[in-house]
């Protein structure tokens, strides 16, 4: 008997992915919906862009990427991350994490979201067990016996024994899925732009604490680095004001003193940082990933590797299992990976919140944390598997 596909809704990068990591891990068949046009182009998007966003992909999120068969092609323009430098502006205390102490060939790579884009493509369409309707959308869904009859704006219906929802933080399938979300403003935004240096940034990522939020810098291919930096909303207007010039003064004297000088910006964009969780991920039949399932302040960039370690999970868990949508195969998911998203869930919220504290005694003791992770290996090393996903 022909299994029915599994259906995902969101083709991003959550999608894209969990579609080739639900066919690596046993899925006969799975359809992708997607409301933009989804093809790939003629020729790969190579052109090295001050304007590009860009995502840092950890060692555990390549190794995924190794098993699909996709890692060396996105290495081929991904910027290699050797030493992560961490600091906070105005005090002493810093860490530097190796990937030569911890025995890899690199911490992570950063890599721009076209170029990944066009590898995950790359393999979609080539996959004949994944059919991509593209563009198109759910106009509703109907509970049946074993799984969801999906209507599509097309006209088409489909039946699925699952249905996930991978179409961001304002997800309307986890809506129809009769999810409920939290929202969190924390009154802040992050800006993003990416520069040009006048010297080589060695492999360096930078992840620099200031007064009014943290600030990161990270390698890019073709001597350039990716600038987050998150501030108030109202800071954030500021900067958005400041000619180009200005900016990047400004922006200079906010770099640890080791940092590349900078010789350019491109165009900055915000984003507010609206953080959001779903009140549940999994329903009889129905799942949650990626931003729809919950999104990060982006300090240490986990969010997107966060999402990578649930969608590999959800892909081992019900991949090959012939009854994928039962709550109880659901439930076992959602349990395996509770205490890591709750883990990097509160690091994310609450380590700018304490590097924000003036005061004297805590901000002693926070630095003499930077001294202590620095001197002792063991502590420096634990905290860096953390963050590469091993």
């Amino acid at each position: 008997m022909t299994q029915q596909p599994l259906v995902i809704v969101g083709g991003g990068m959550a999608g894209a992915l969990l579609a080739l990591l639900l066919r690596r891990h046993g899925a006969e068949s799975v359809v992708l919906i997607e409301s933009h046009p989804l093809s790939l182009p003629d020729a790969p998007p190579l052109t090295p862009s001050f304007d590009a966003r860009s995502t840092a992909l950890s060692a555990g999120t390549l190794a995924v990427l190794d098993d699909l068969g996709l890692g060396n092609a996105v290495r081929e323009h991904a910027a290699a991350i050797g030493t992560v430098h961490v600091s906070r502006q105005s005090h002493l205390g810093m860490t530097r994490m190796s990937a030569v102490e911890e025995g890899v060939e690199q911490l992570g790579a950063v890599v721009e979201n076209r170029w990944l884009g066009f590898v995950l493509l790359g393999a979609l369409f080539a996959d004949k067990g994944i059919e991509v309707r593209a563009p198109d959308t759910l106009s509703g869904i109907r509970r049946q016996e074993g799984g969801y009859q999906v209507a599509l704006a097309s006209g088409e219906m489909l039946e699925t024994p699952l249905l996930i929802a991978a179409d961001g933080a304002r997800s309307k399938t986890r809506e129809w899925l009769g999810i409920s979300a939290r929202d969190h403003d924390t009154g802040h935004d992050a800006l993003i732009a990416n520069l040009s240096l006048k010297a080589s940034h060695n492999g360096i990522a930078y992840e620099r604490f200031l007064n009014d939020g943290p600030l990161a810098l990270l390698p890019l291919p073709d001597q350039r680095m990716a600038l987050v930096w998150t501030g108030p909303r109202a800071q954030v207007n500021q900067w958005m004001a400041l000619t180009d010039n200005e900016a990047l003064a400004q922006l200079q004297g906010r770099c640890p003193a080791d940092a590349p000088r900078l010789g350019g910006i491109g165009e900055r964009q915000r984003y507010p940082l609206i953080l959001t969780d779903a009140c549940a991920q999994v329903v009889p039949h129905g799942v949650v990933v990626g931003n729809a399932a919950h999104t990060l302040h982006p300090v240490a960039g986990q969010g997107f590797n966060l999402a990578v370690r649930d969608l590999l999970a959800l892909a081992q868990t019900v991949g090959g299992n012939p009854d994928p949508g039962s709550l109880a195969t659901l439930q076992a998911y959602a349990q395996k990976r509770e205490k890591d998203q709750a883990l990097i869930g509160q690091a994310s919220r609450w380590v700018p919140e304490l590097f924000r504290v003036q005061q004297p005694l805590f901000a002693h003791s926070r630095q003499l944390g930077l001294v202590a992770m620095d001197i002792l290996p063991g502590l420096r090393s634990g905290f860096a598997k953390r963050a590469m996903g091993l």
